[in-house]
């Protein structure tokens, strides 16, 4: 109650310290310069990102400053493009490369095909993403929306983007702990603007395109400005680029360096794309799997893949363990891989309108509002592989397994497929904002005095379905006595059961389903997802009294901010009936946050020897959210200005960030996880601790499994979660000389975050669980399932908790140099970031630095030169990924034990008898460059042709065992897919 009635307190007396004078000027307006007061720009807002202060202390805030021209000399013309010109953006983000990272793609933040951005590689929710210095609301679908999708942001609208590389909750609150990211929007004089652009790969695929429009008129004392955008990004298939194509294993002889991968019956290296397909495994005796050949005319088979013709003629045995001959021919491809998107297709749609009008008593009134629709899709695949019960009808192979295995084999099959997944997301989203501002000459005891109040709302409301196998049909269809149990069908129901042919090549190796099958076993459906914000902020800046060195300023403000999330997957998932895919029930919440701050910028001393300038900030925020409670931060920065030339600049401060609506109300949901079941033979290991573990619960010391996936469910922690808090340190340098037009800046970064919210996730829990000393009383291993009866992990709980701590450190420079020359003017400009540590604590026993390992380089930046010669304007630049090194992983480094297909080389038919290789774990450096072009044809039009990727250069590849997921063979999303790409921009302005 007392914080209720503090901050109405300070709201209100806010208010009248604004609202009552500003309410006097109405009065008196008749006395007032019209002419002065005609000019709409009076009381246009100058936007320093980082502060409040009425005169911004520049100097010590480290800034990275992106413009849309700059971008168009690389090719980047869309928002989350121009972000990666500031390398403090990391390496790898959210974006539309995901769908073929593995089965149904990745479960991202946002939902499939958000673009977020995550400041430091820490997270898109702990980088705070602002536009005009006000929170944007955050967009997608499904039930993790959090953090801001920029694909609601139009890049023609922008005039500048300014990334703010230093925590910041003092000065925005929540979420601004890796940095912030403020779009600065466009403001046109009279007069409308043309653009557009497109961009082809010169392989073919992947191609974009962008149009916009935007313009601008003045009058009497206000101006107005519209803008539209379209853009169509076109999907980049998996079969279209060799790297993404065939997944190898990049395995090579210790002794000779000679390749080792597993070859085709052709003797070229085989692709291993995904699990095999059209196949069935035997579940309880023989190990391998199935094919089908009745006439052996599909390959020379050895001896030891037709042992069992006899009593399964049609079939032969693939990928034995410790038989390598066994595997060439077995299949390990198939259309649904080829067909998935490795860059997703969307189009977005854009209106953006902004205005402001200065009423006669000098108050003016602004506002904008922001529309957006994106349509995506994601292409990828999913397996089908349930588990046929022996005394199935359709089961046609139990009584062959069981006389050929002497009653060994129970006869119970998995039949085993790999079928094409879409998904499709529509999302439309609008933001408002309306406000009045105002100057006084003083309240007070404030002078010069600057107030702003605004009201803003924004919502996203999205649109998903995706494809899947109904689970409860196919219990219907597998299980003992009948083809199909229509009193299994629970959830999908009622409908006519329909018998499946398991078996048959039909359905099992062509897939030519009948169109009865297909809408039976595979469904389609809806879900919903909406996200509102609403919020009211005032501020006031104003100088408080002069010191010998200048004017003390002060800038102080409330904030009101309401948010909830209410995402309604379809009724399959929410019942749990999808059949190895993610599922979750409502996630609904909301949350209101109440806040006040304060700054003030302090000049210690001036115009003495050594000491041009010396500046303090200071900054402070009490925050209160209902959720959880409240959060003070701080930050103090010191400015020192030794010659106009030379500025030394320093920071210290807190920041937090608080859980996120879906962190909190995330409703139960079930993921099929890839893992590795540490009980697995643990009699060969010699590992006391896992010997003890897995022997009291009963588990034989020779124990297998065939199950690679795992369901884990993950939930919401309302009522449990903290906020993350985090300190955060920087010192830098800037260098100004005035006998060149030279800027150089050089900036150390520590952020260090505590309590982060996530998951263990499923293979840490299961081996905390098993590899501890003491099993009885470990928390880890009551999160672990177990059959009883097979012994096979069959859930693991992985919801959410603080346990994590997370440390980035490293150091930020950039350079902007021009010159006048004989031939016109030289320029030169980069920017670099060298990261020193990126350690990840999960737990106070583990520890990992994530620094250089796959998807994060140690080291990324840029460099362009530029000659501009009258109209005509020349850019050179190039990208730079420094290398990872994911051999530091492991014990024994890139030396790896590899059984399966390499196991029986020496031994044969001995399944212990692995092999001994190297695996590529590193991945050099990586540079592309890009040139453009740039005609200034005449006052009114522009035309600029480049290439992007210049010398065609391919992404890298990697081993199966890389720190990150694999597109093919590609590790992580960093690079370049698509090749050399042509682009072309005209511009026409009216």
């Amino acid at each position: 109650m007392k914080k209720r009635h503090l901050l109405a307190s300070a709201a209100f007396t806010l208010g009248g310290l604004v609202l009552g004078p500003a309410l006097a000027q109405t009065s008196s307006s008749q006395d007032t310069d019209k002419t002065a007061q005609s000019d709409s720009t009076d009381l246009e807002p100058i936007m320093v990102t980082g502060t409040r202060l009425k005169t911004p202390y520049n100097g010590d805030r480290p800034i990275q400053v992106v413009r849309p021209e700059d971008g168009l000399n690389a090719g980047l013309v869309d928002t989350a493009g121009l972000l990666s010109r500031s390398t403090a953006t990391g390496s790898q983000q959210v974006n539309n490369h995901l769908s073929a990272t593995g089965a149904a793609g990745a479960v991202s933040v946002g939902g499939t095909n958000a673009n977020t951005i995550g400041l430091r590689d820490l997270g898109a929710t702990r980088t705070l993403t602002l536009m005009d210095g006000r929170r944007l609301t955050p967009a997608g679908v499904g039930s993790q929306v959090g953090p801001v999708d920029l694909n609601v942001v139009p890049a023609s609208i922008i005039d500048h983007i300014e990334v703010l590389t230093d925590g910041a909750s003092s000065i925005y609150g929540s979420d601004a702990v890796a940095g912030v990211v403020n779009i600065i929007t466009r403001r046109a004089s009279d007069g409308l603007e043309v653009n557009a652009y497109s961009t082809v790969n010169t392989k073919g695929g992947g191609n974009y395109r962008q149009g916009s429009l935007f313009w601008g008129k003045e009058f009497g004392g206000g101006y107005i400005n519209i803008g539209a955008e379209f853009n169509d990004q076109q999907s980049l298939k998996v079969r279209q680029r060799p790297e993404t194509a065939c997944a190898q294993d990049y395995v090579y002889n210790p002794t000779t360096g000679a390749r080792m991968d597993l070859q085709d019956q052709n003797g070229a290296i085989k692709c291993r794309n995904l699990n095999p397909t059209g196949v069935f495994f035997d579940e309880t005796f023989y190990g391998g799997w199935f094919q089908y050949d009745p006439t052996l005319s599909k390959a020379k088979y050895p001896a030891a893949a037709l042992n069992l013709r006899q009593s399964l003629p049609d079939w032969v045995r693939v990928a034995r363990g410790g038989y390598p001959d066994t595997y060439p021919y077995g299949t390990s491809n198939s259309e649904a891989y080829q067909n998935a998107d490795s860059i997703s297709p969307l189009r977005r749609s854009s209106v953006y309108v902004s205005g402001a009008y200065k009423f006669d008593n000098g108050i003016e009134a602004y506002g904008n509002l922001l529309l957006n629709r994106r349509e995506s899709e994601s292409n990828s695949w999913m397996f089908l592989y349930p588990i046929l019960d022996p005394t199935n009808p359709n089961n046609t192979v139990a009584n062959g397994l069981i006389n050929a295995s002497g009653g060994n084999s129970s006869g119970a099959v998995q039949v085993q497929m790999n079928m094409p997944y879409k998904s499709t997301q529509t999302v439309n989203y609008g933001q408002a904002t309306a406000g009045l501002r105002g100057t006084l000459p003083s309240v007070l005891f404030l002078k010069d005095v600057s107030w702003d109040v605004s009201t803003q709302y924004g919502r996203s409301d999205g649109t998903y379905s995706q494809t899947f196998f109904y689970n409860d049909r196919l219990q219907a269809t597998t299980g003992p006595g009948t083809a199909c149990d229509p009193s299994l069908i629970t959830i999908s129901g009622p409908v006519s059961c329909v018998s499946i042919p398991w078996l048959d090549p039909r359905f099992l190796v062509d897939q030519n389903w009948t169109p009865q099958e297909r809408a039976f076993l595979q469904g389609s459906e809806k879900g919903h997802t909406t996200y509102d914000q609403a919020s009211l902020d005032g501020s006031v800046s104003a100088s408080l009294f002069k010191l010998p060195a200048g004017t003390v300023d002060l800038a102080t403000g409330f904030a009101l901010r309401y948010q909830r999330l209410d995402d309604v997957p379809g009724a399959n998932a929410r019942a749990n009936n999808y059949f190895a895919q993610t599922t979750a029930g409502v996630t609904e919440g909301s949350d209101t946050v109440r806040e006040l701050f304060a700054e003030m910028g302090v000049p210690i001393l001036a115009d003495l020897p050594m000491v041009n300038k010396l500046n303090l900030n200071l900054s402070g925020r009490y925050t209160d959210y209902r959720s959880y409670g409240s959060d003070t931060t701080y930050k103090v920065g010191l400015s020192w200005q030794v010659i106009p030339e030379v500025t030394f600049r320093g920071s210290m401060g807190t920041s937090f960030r608080a859980p996120t609506l879906y962190e909190l109300y995330l409703a139960n949901q079930t993921s099929f996880f890839p893992y590795s079941d540490p009980c697995v033979r643990y009699g060969d290991t010699g590992n006391p601790s896992l010997t003890k573990n897995c022997s009291a619960l009963g588990i034989p010391s020779d124990f297998q499994t065939s199950t690679g996936s795992i369901l884990a469910t993950q939930g919401g922690g309302k009522g449990d979660l903290k906020a993350e808090t985090s300190r955060n340190y920087t010192i830098g340098a800037a260098f100004r000389p005035r006998f060149a037009d030279l800027q150089i800046a050089a900036d150390y970064y520590d952020i260090n975050v505590k309590n982060e919210v996530a998951a263990y996730g499923v293979d840490a829990i299961i081996n905390q669980c098993y590899n501890s000393p003491a099993q009885s009383g470990n928390v880890f291993c009551s999160k672990v399932t177990r059959d009883p009866t097979t012994h096979i992990i069959t859930a693991v709980d992985n919801r959410l908790v603080n346990l994590s701590r997370e440390r980035n450190r490293g150091v930020d420079v950039s350079v902007d140099y021009s010159v006048e020359v004989p031939f016109g003017r030289l320029g030169v400009t980069g920017a670099w970031t060298w990261t020193v540590q990126h350690t990840l604590h999960r737990d106070e026993t583990s520890s990992l630095d994530i620094n250089g390992l796959s998807g994060n380089p140690m080291t990324n930046g840029w460099v362009e030169g530029s000659i501009q010669h009258g109209a005509w304007q020349l850019f050179y630049g190039i990208n730079y990924i420094g290398p990872t090194n994911d051999a530091r992983l492991y014990s024994n480094g890139d030396l790896m034990t590899y059984c399966g297909a390499y196991a029986g080389l020496t031994t044969y038919g001995n399944r212990n008898n692995c092999a001994q290789v190297r695996e590529l774990l590193r991945v050099s450096s990586y540079i592309t460059h890009y040139m453009s072009v740039r005609w200034q044809m005449d006052d009114s039009m522009r035309l600029q042709l480049g290439v992007s990727n210049l010398w065609d250069k391919k992404p890298p590849v990697e081993g199966s065992d890389s720190y990150t997921y694999r597109t093919g063979s590609v590790p992580s999303t960093l690079y370049n897919l698509t090749g050399r790409s042509v682009f072309a921009r005209v511009s026409k302005t009216f």
